[in-house]
């Protein structure tokens, strides 16, 4: 199995944990004797929610260049293990320091760039 990854960094093993959330948009109006009425506006967004741990004397130089990323405006290609790859932005990074500073765990989230003409938004393929 190929190894989380996203843009230039690489996870030096995959995460423990892999979450994958999609949302739908649905709009409610209203109608007058006749009660609300739902709208699939379809697919908002998707969020990957990656959940692991950085360790050894490099756990923080690991952090460090994840969190880097975070900074860039643009989006990135993220390889999600299993499922393929998609384009994403950085929307969350922490971490939880154990011991003396060589176990870090870290919870990467990442929100995926569906394109406005992509009605589908991005496949995934592996």
């Amino acid at each position: 199995m190929k190894i989380m990854s996203y843009k230039t960094f690489t996870f030096p093993h995959n995460p423990e944990r892999i979450t994958v959330t999609t949302e739908t948009s649905i709009a409610t109006a209203h109608c007058p004797e006749y009660g609300p009425i739902h709208q699939n506006l379809g697919i908002a967004k998707r969020v990957i929610r990656a959940e692991g741990v950085f360790y050894g004397e490099n756990a923080k130089t690991q952090y460090a260049a994840l969190e880097a990323l975070m900074w860039q405006p643009t989006a990135g290609q993220l390889y999600i293990p299993g499922m393929g790859t998609v384009i994403a932005f950085p929307s969350g990074l922490s971490y939880i320091g154990e011991g003396d500073g060589t176990v870090l765990r870290y919870t990467a989230v990442f929100t995926e760039q569906i394109a406005a003409t992509d009605r589908e938004g991005t496949r995934y393929a592996d």
